[in-house]
């Protein structure tokens, strides 16, 4: 067994430390231009799924309306 899946296995808090730094190392931020295009699909996602909401919310309005009016 290798050393740091035993020293996680066996449920140190050090080798789960110093496993998790291991791993914040490989992290690696997005570019400016990355996360301004990933900032510019969310705002998409956002503006559609509300147009949708809206779009629902007038159709049951509309709806209801209907039937108890």
């Amino acid at each position: 067994m290798n050393d740091k899946v035993a020293s996680a296995a066996s449920g140190s808090s050090r080798g789960y430390i110093a496993e998790s730094i291991d791993e914040l190392k490989k992290v690696q931020s997005p570019t400016r231009q990355e996360a301004m295009k990933l900032t510019g699909v969310v705002l998409l996602i956002i503006v559609f799924i509300s147009m949708c909401l809206f779009v629902m919310d007038l159709a049951f309005n509309w709806l209801m309306g209907k039937m108890l009016g």
